[in-house]
């Protein structure tokens, strides 16, 4: 288990990928901070509506809100980051036919996907620390821009940031292991980004349209992952203020409750990985 650690390791800080993808969290939520902040600066449009949705605008970009609003704005950036490393990362073994040459080295199969879980987990950690050090900044600029509150400093504070920081983590791994069940099950970087992306965005799509539904239906997204994603994203807090819940990328009060959001998820990540480690010790890896 420690080589085929360190072999990972070592392939993750030598590719060019992962600083690429580390580049990209920082642009996308710098560029979403930029849009923001362009929006702020023409002003209120007319009408009640428009005015509500202006204050929820600087309540978003507030130092204050930074747990709440900078984590579920880049929960969203996250997941597709995630994905696209775990996936190119096992999915290129076989693209490039390496990972035969691993296992004849006498590395244990259970061992190289304990690495390559490992590997994606900490990766996951790391990307999700360094775009909340870039939505602390904005944050900090913008409110001693507009006078926009800080908020206290104390221990209590910094208590809910971590644990807030580990909800974030954990409502992605669900992701990170799917990715890595479809790159072991297709044999392919390319069709697992493909497969578990389209998955991510048709799953709020198909959930969106059951909005309406009744009976059976109406309680068909209380068991997928974006549901109960929201639920354990709303334990970071909403906004403060007038403005609460009416920011954009920030989950309302409403849906299945945390604890249910916990356990189902607990289950996606159990089935996914069980699924990837079974696979890729039946399969044939010549094949």
């Amino acid at each position: 288990m420690r080589d085929a650690l360190r072999a990972e390791i070592f392939k993750t800080v030598n590719r060019r990928m992962t600083y690429i993808l580390l580049g990209a969290i920082v642009a996308l939520m710098t560029l979403f901070y930029i849009i923001l902040w362009l929006r702020l600066r023409e002003g209120p449009e007319t009408g009640v509506q428009a005015q509500v949705r202006y204050l929820a605008l600087r309540e978003g970009m507030s130092f204050v809100n930074v747990v709440p609003y900078g984590l579920q704005l880049e929960r969203f950036f996250l997941t597709l980051i995630a994905v696209i490393f775990t996936a190119t990362m096992m999915g290129n073994e076989y693209d490039w036919r390496t990972v035969g040459v691993v296992m004849t080295r006498g590395v244990r199969r259970r061992d190289f996907m304990a690495a390559k879980l490992v590997t994606s987990a900490a990766f996951l950690l790391a990307t999700l620390c360094l775009g909340f050090l870039v939505a602390t900044a904005w944050s900090a600029w913008f409110s001693n821009l507009y006078g926009l509150p800080y908020g206290t400093f104390g221990a209590a504070r910094f208590a809910d940031l971590f644990t807030s920081l580990g909800r974030t983590w954990f409502v992605v791994m669900p992701f990170v292991l799917m990715a890595l069940l479809f790159s072991t099950f297709w044999r392919s970087a390319g069709q697992a980004v493909g497969f578990a992306l389209g998955f991510f965005f048709l799953e709020g799509i198909f959930t969106g349209l059951l909005d309406s539904a009744h009976g059976f239906l109406a309680h068909i997204p209380d068991a997928l992952m974006n549901a109960n994603v929201a639920a354990v994203m709303r334990a970071n807090g909403v906004l403060s203020g007038d403005s609460q819940d009416r920011g954009p990328f920030v989950t309302s009060q409403g849906g299945v409750g945390i604890w249910q959001g916990v356990a189902v998820l607990l289950a996606y990540v159990a089935a996914f990985g069980l699924m990837a480690f079974w696979r890729f010790q039946r399969r044939d890896i010549q094949e």
